[in-house]
């Protein structure tokens, strides 16, 4: 069974904007309090999110509810300097984890590089 284009469009962007932020259906539901079984519903098509459930979903995504609707076949995918800050974020935290925010790297490490640097 085909989803119609509206079903289409709001599942493939859930899953583009999951995509983005690095969150499994699971950390969705935790961060909008609708299960994740429900999540996985939307995203194959199966069910489509009451209002209630939309902005709640959105606001777990930290979007514009409206977004979720836009054709992401044909729209380009612009974002807000809050969507991009929290982009940044996420990917700031999945790369460097849970380093300290001052972080300094071991001397032993600085010293080979200027060694090198300087043809040692």
């Amino acid at each position: 069974m085909r989803m119609d284009y509206i079903r289409e469009c709001f599942a493939t962007n859930l899953k583009i904007r999951r995509g983005i932020m690095r969150i499994s259906q699971e950390d969705l539901a935790e961060l909008s309090g609708v299960s994740a079984g429900y999540i996985a519903n939307i995203e194959t098509g199966r069910n489509f999110p009451s209002t209630r459930i939309w902005l709640k979903l959105s606001q777990a995504l930290h979007i514009e509810h409206w977004k979720l609707l836009l054709d992401p076949s044909k729209d380009e995918i612009a974002y807000t300097k809050d969507e991009l800050s929290v982009i940044f974020d996420r990917a700031k935290h999945y790369i460097l984890g849970d380093l300290p925010v001052r972080y300094t790297a071991p001397r032993n490490l600085l010293e080979r590089d200027q060694h090198d640097a300087h043809g040692g």
